[in-house]
């Protein structure tokens, strides 16, 4: 009777709950969909199958099992909720915001260029997976206003701001090479 007791988990994880059997601590979807992620555990069992989730938690390597399992929820979810497009229509929803805001951006570097002043931009560093995880940007629910432009108020407000921020730094750099010209001539 002891040895009955360790092999079962006080509470069931989702996917023994649904499939109505007893957890075991042995269970390869404990660690992944807890009670508490029965939503997540039956669209994957609806759109991949157990069987299928289950040989594939057994042949990823432990570290990369959590991310797998994380992204299969996340394509389930949004499979089941648009069953004909899935992920892609996010994925296109989103290339053309991207191609929208490069648009957006030629258009704010030719009118700053209007102005004489040419930007130059840094590429921002590539995203960590804890920045991807936690950013509220990579999750469903997300829904940026005005379909991820700016507004006219908005391009203007940055340009100002961007115009105001490079006019500071060049007057900055041409005080600085003033002090050392004099320090030079002393």
């Amino acid at each position: 009777m002891m040895l009955y007791q360790m092999d079962k988990i006080s509470t069931p994880c989702a996917a023994c709950k649904h499939l109505r059997r007893k957890c075991t601590k042995d269970c390869v979807f404990a660690p992944y969909f807890p009670t508490t992620k029965q939503e997540n555990y039956e669209a994957v069992h609806k759109v991949f199958g157990a069987s299928h989730v289950a040989t594939l938690i057994n042949d990823l390597h432990p570290l990369k099992r959590e991310f797998a399992m994380n992204s299969l929820a996340w394509e389930a979810r949004v499979r089941v909720k648009d069953p004909v497009y899935g992920c892609t229509a996010i994925i296109r929803r989103l290339q053309s915001q991207l191609k929208d805001s490069e648009e957006q951006l030629a258009i704010f570097k030719n009118e700053l260029a209007s102005y004489g002043t040419v930007p130059t931009f840094v590429q921002p560093p590539p995203m960590m997976y804890q920045q991807m995880h936690n950013n509220p940007m990579m999750t469903s629910e997300y829904t940026p206003n005005n379909g991820g432009c700016l507004t006219d108020q908005q391009l203007h407000d940055e340009a100002q701001r961007f115009v105001s921020t490079q006019s500071a730094q060049v007057q900055q750099t041409q005080e600085t090479q003033t002090q050392h010209n004099e320090i030079d001539r002393d």
